[in-house]
C-alpha cells in the first residue's frame, strides 16, 4: 500500500515537471519573437505648457523739435504763383533771404537796418515825398511826406510763432528759413530793394510775393477808405524801360500773400534790374513781408 502511494506521488511529480517545462519553453519562445522590436518608454508626466504672453508694441519715440530752421521743401514745377515757390532755377542771388546780411550804420538814433546779401537796400529820407504819390486826400500836406525810416530786418523761422512759421496756417515764410520785413509803427516811409542780374536772350518770369499787415480797422468792402494808404511795387528795369507796377492796399488785402508777376523777353544778352518798393503814406503802422523772390527762364 505504501509502495503504491509512493509510485503515485512519483508519477505526479513527473507530470508536473513536464507541464512546467512546456510553459517555460512557450515563454522563452515569446521572448525570442519580440527580441528585435524597439523598446517603448512611457514619458514622465509634464505640466501642460502655458501660452507665452505677447508684449504690446513699444511706442517709437518721436524726434523733438529744434530751434534750427526746417529743411527747405522740394521745388514744385508749377509755373503759376503759389504759396509754395520754386518754379525753376532761381536766377537771383539770395531770393529767399537766407544767405545772410550786412548791418548798416545806425540811422534815426540807434536803428540798424539789415541789407540782404546780393541786394542793394535804400530808403527815402524824412521830408521827401513818396514815389508816385496817389491819395484821396491830395489837399492834406502831410499825406505822402516821409516822416520816418522803416525798420528793415530779417525774421528767422524760429523767431516766429508756430502758426507763422514755414508750413503754418498763417506762414510768413514761403521758402527756406527767413523772411524780409520792412515796417514802421507810426510814420510815412518808403523802402527799396534792388538787384542787377545779367541774362541771356530769352523769356523770363519774375514773381515777388508780398504780404501787407494793415494794423487798421478797414473793411475790405467799404469803398470810402484810401486804398493808397500802403502800396508795394515791382519792376524789371531795362535801361529807361520799366515793366511792372504798384499794388494798393485793397489789391493786396490784409495778412495774405499777394503775388507780383512780371514777364518779359530779351532779344539779346542784357543786364536788367529787379526793383522792389514799399510805401506807406500815412502816419500809421504798416508791415510788409517779402519772401521767395523768384526769377526764372520760361522760354528760349
Amino acid at each position: 500500500m505504501r509502495k503504491m502511494f509512493s509510485l503515485a506521488a512519483l508519477l505526479g511529480l513527473c507530470a508536473a515537471a513536464l507541464v512546467l517545462g512546456r510553459l517555460t519553453r512557450i515563454a522563452a519562445d515569446e521572448t525570442d519573437a519580440h527580441a528585435d522590436l524597439p523598446a517603448v518608454f512611457r514619458p514622465e508626466n509634464t505640466p501642460t505648457p502655458s501660452a507665452t504672453p505677447t508684449l504690446p508694441p513699444t511706442a517709437t519715440p518721436q524726434p523733438t523739435a529744434t530751434d534750427g530752421p526746417p529743411p527747405t521743401p522740394p521745388h514744385t514745377a508749377t509755373p503759376a504763383p503759389s504759396p509754395t515757390p520754386g518754379f525753376g532755377p532761381n536766377l537771383l542771388v539770395n531770393g529767399s533771404f537766407e544767405d545772410g546780411w550786412t548791418d548798416l550804420p545806425p540811422v534815426d538814433g540807434s536803428l540798424i537796418n539789415q541789407a540782404p546779401h546780393g541786394w542793394e537796400l535804400t530808403w527815402l529820407e524824412k521830408g521827401q515825398e513818396v514815389w508816385d504819390l496817389r491819395t484821396i486826400h491830395p489837399d492834406d500836406p502831410q499825406v505822402g511826406i516821409v516822416s520816418g525810416v522803416a525798420e528793415m530786418i530779417h525774421k528767422l523761422n524760429h523767431q516766429l510763432p508756430p502758426h507763422e512759421q514755414l508750413g503754418g496756417p498763417n506762414a510768413l515764410i514761403l521758402e527756406g528759413g527767413a523772411v524780409y520785413k520792412m515796417f514802421h509803427r507810426g510814420a510815412a516811409f518808403g523802402s527799396q530793394l534792388y538787384q542787377a542780374v545779367s541774362l541771356p536772350a530769352g523769356t523770363y518770369r519774375l514773381t515777388v510775393p508780398v504780404q501787407l499787415h494793415w494794423h487798421e480797422n478797414l473793411d475790405p468792402n467799404d469803398p470810402t477808405w484810401d486804398t493808397f494808404t500802403a502800396e508795394s511795387g515791382v519792376w524789371v528795369v531795362n535801361g529807361a524801360t520799366r515793366l511792372g507796377g504798384w499794388a494798393t492796399a485793397r489789391d493786396m488785402g490784409d495778412r495774405r500773400w499777394f503775388y507780383h508777376v512780371v514777364e518779359f523777353t530779351l532779344p539779346a544778352p542784357t543786364e536788367v534790374g529787379v526793383l522792389i518798393r514799399v510805401k506807406s503814406i500815412y502816419r500809421s503802422p504798416k508791415d510788409f513781408f517779402v519772401d521767395a523772390v523768384w526769377l526764372e527762364k520760361i522760354g528760349g
